[in-house]
């Protein structure tokens, strides 16, 4: 389950072009030889074993990951589907390994965008340029691009940036988005404006001296002279702005801020508040003690953790879909398919994401999934007898 706050995709070298992927039709590898029980809570006999050699993540229907020799080399992306067989292949440089699920908003079906580093004729001999290219992800066909880009993914969203200093830096230089159906820019920070959260060709910028939302045609949504200052403060005189980014890549739901109204940029917050990014509606009013962490979920849904609950809101009602009663020292580990997972101090808990309800409760260390299909299987990954890590296909039923 992926919960990087930045991706570590930086690229070197040129790469072997932003459009090229290889139709493929490789059987599934065989089961693995698991040491030891297997992590809760799966616990099937392993299917098969997947071929990829670092995290992957799953779309509606095929496992999308990298794959590298031990000895390192040129990764290769693959399209993985239910049984094990590898559909497509796409071969980046090592460094090139950033990718993102994405949709597209105009059909809502689902893309993949992988980087690259292609050489760049009008620089000079050595001279190279950042691309981003989206793929369907049953096929690998090329849907758009190589977009230029000014560097890694750095989100919420199709946002893009190079990293100032090492890849594990927080400073990037200037923003740009793009739109998941085109992979034209749609928002761009050399142009006066700052980028905050892309979702589905949804974008939340600060604009004309407003935070305000635009949808993937340019339009303005919202802006923040739209919210009603919450009830819960005791006065007007405040200042919002955007809050804690997702935990994973990028929400249908975004975090505010609010702040007293001061020229102190590092004012302590008054209170957060969750909205929904479409039509700033506002979902959930949280207490400043304990900054939430939003966590997408699928289908529109965002969980979000606060001072003393975890509740699921949708961007089809104000109304959260469920709320569940949590400690002090709970925190998300991450979602696959159906199932958020909380980790409590060793103590784990899987809630079902469509009710809210207890699946299992287990103590000890774990293995979550990496990645579940809708269908089944989910990716865990496992240690083999020969004591390697591999990612071992279990049944979800």
């Amino acid at each position: 389950m992926a919960a990087a706050v930045l991706f570590l995709s930086a690229c070197a070298a040129p790469g072997s072009g932003g459009s090229d992927t290889v139709p493929r039709d490789d059987p599934a590898l065989p089961p693995p030889e698991v040491s030891g029980a297997l992590p809760q809570p799966l616990r099937g006999a392993p299917l098969w074993a997947a071929p990829f050699s670092s995290e992957p993540k799953a779309t509606e229907s095929m496992f999308i990951g990298v794959f590298q020799e031990r000895e390192g080399g040129a990764v290769e992306f693959l399209g993985v589907d239910h049984t094990g067989r590898t559909r497509w292949s796409a071969e980046r440089d090592p460094e090139c390994t950033g990718f993102t699920v994405i949709r597209d908003p105009d059909d809502g079906s689902e893309l993949v965008v992988l980087l690259d580093k292609e050489k760049d004729p009008d620089g000079g001999f050595l001279a190279t340029r950042t691309t981003a290219s989206a793929f369907r992800p049953d096929d690998g066909e090329l849907v758009w691009g190589p977009a230029d880009v000014p560097g890694t993914l750095v989100g919420p969203g199709l946002v893009f940036a190079a990293i100032q200093g090492s890849v594990m830096s927080d400073h990037t230089g200037p923003k740009i988005a793009l739109h998941p159906g085109t992979g034209a820019v749609v928002a761009d920070e050399n142009e006066g404006e700052v980028v905050l959260h892309e979702h589905h060709g949804l974008l939340l910028v600060h604009r004309d001296e407003a935070l305000r939302a635009v949808d993937d045609t340019g339009a303005d949504l919202w802006d923040h002279t739209d919210l009603e200052i919450p009830a819960e403060l005791d006065t007007t005189d405040v200042r919002v702005g955007y809050g804690p980014r997702p935990a994973d890549d990028s929400t249908a739901a975004v975090t505010l801020v609010w702040t007293a109204a001061s020229d102190d940029e590092d004012e302590e917050p008054l209170l957060y508040t969750v909205h929904d990014l479409w039509t700033g509606d506002r979902l959930l009013t949280l207490a400043p003690d304990r900054e939430p962490q939003t966590l997408d979920v699928g289908d529109g849904r965002t969980a979000v953790l606060g001072t003393s609950s975890v509740q699921v809101v949708t961007d089809e009602d104000d109304v959260p879909l469920w709320r569940h009663d949590v400690g002090s020292d709970v925190r998300m580990r991450g979602a696959a398919g159906t199932t958020l997972y909380l980790d409590e101090a060793g103590t784990y808990q899987a809630l079902d994401i469509r009710t809210g309800s207890l699946d299992h409760e287990w103590e000890g260390s774990t293995e979550l999934p990496a990645a579940v299909l809708a269908s089944g299987p989910a990716l865990v990954e496992v240690t083999t007898t020969d004591e390697s890590r591999v990612f071992a296909a279990l049944p979800t039923d």
